[in-house]
């Protein structure tokens, strides 16, 4: 049987609904959501299925040691900060932001991330493998009926 792209599609959106689900449930804000809005879906030869999101999903489902943050103040992570904060709607004079920004940094690199309540959040990592034990019955749900409609199809030709 032929696994069509508009099936991979389509268990593809229901892996990344999972995914944006699980990170909504972590805490992260679905309005400003840059991750769960960036989650790309792309069916590939022959039975396969890739998501792409925003490069630092990785960092998100895996964490950062504070070891391994070698230039916590590096100007391009202010500014990357800057902008998160600008984003999630944090007001106030580009010195005040930036200080904010140089906090958090800070934070991080004595931390690590994710942090909350000015502490390493072991519950907000592994968001990937969470979605998908928690969504596992509407995944397989999609997939069965996705494969069963392409058999319904095959069998009404013949």
């Amino acid at each position: 049987m032929i696994i069509t792209n508009k099936i991979l599609r389509a268990i593809g959106n229901e892996y990344a609904k999972a995914f944006g689900i699980e990170l909504v449930k972590q805490g992260r804000e679905p309005r400003a959501g840059g991750l769960i809005k960036s989650l790309k879906i792309e069916p590939e030869a022959p039975n396969q299925v890739s998501i792409f999101g925003n490069y630092y999903w990785t960092f998100l489902d895996k964490g950062v040691r504070a070891s391994q943050i070698k230039y916590p103040k590096a100007p391009a992570r202010i500014k990357a900060l800057v902008e998160w904060l600008g984003r999630k709607g944090v007001a106030g004079s580009d010195s005040v932001i930036k200080g904010i920004a140089y906090a958090i940094a800070y934070t991080h690199s004595k931390q690590g991330m994710p942090t909350k309540n000015g502490k390493f959040d072991k519950s907000r990592i592994n968001f990937i493998d969470k979605a998908i034990k928690n969504r596992r019955r509407n995944i397989n749900q999609v997939i069965d009926a996705e494969i069963n409609k392409s058999v319904d199809i095959i069998l009404n030709k013949l």
